[in-house]
């Protein structure tokens, strides 16, 4: 079973991603987020497989929040789930931790298999995400 904890500071987006996840047998929500104080907490506590982050988590973008999990020897898997893809957002996500990166709005059909992604490991990056980071320089 795949252990996730959802960090976002809006209510409704975490039940729609709970939502998601819970038609996934291998897949389970034990906690749910809404900023980083209660992230790092609910992490340091329940060691969940896979973290589920908005990249904003008040208050501090989810690069340097990836970093923060990783500094406290959280080694989770991070998806960064963003509403707007931007290639700086894509390359600081990997560069300090994260293991995903997806837009916000491909979350009904890619959710599922990139927890499973990251949870095996590998690096993961939805059609859109991979879109915006060919435009990364080098």
């Amino acid at each position: 079973m795949i252990r996730v904890l959802i960090a976002d500071d809006f209510k409704l987006l975490r039940d729609v991603i709970r939502l998601y996840l819970d038609g996934a047998e291998d897949i389970a929500v034990i906690d749910e987020a809404p900023d980083l104080d209660e992230a790092l907490q609910s992490a340091a506590r329940l060691l969940p497989d896979v973290i589920i982050m908005n990249d904003y988590l008040p208050p501090i973008d989810s690069a340097h929040a990836s970093a923060l999990f990783r500094e406290l020897g959280i080694t989770s898997a991070i998806l960064i789930i963003s509403m707007q893809l931007e290639p700086d957002l894509i390359n600081n996500s990997f560069l300090k931790g994260a293991n995903g990166v997806m837009q916000k709005d491909e979350i009904d059909d890619y959710l599922v298999e990139a927890v499973r992604h990251i949870h095996q490991g590998q690096r993961y990056l939805s059609p859109r995400a991979r879109a915006a980071s060919l435009t990364l320089p080098g």
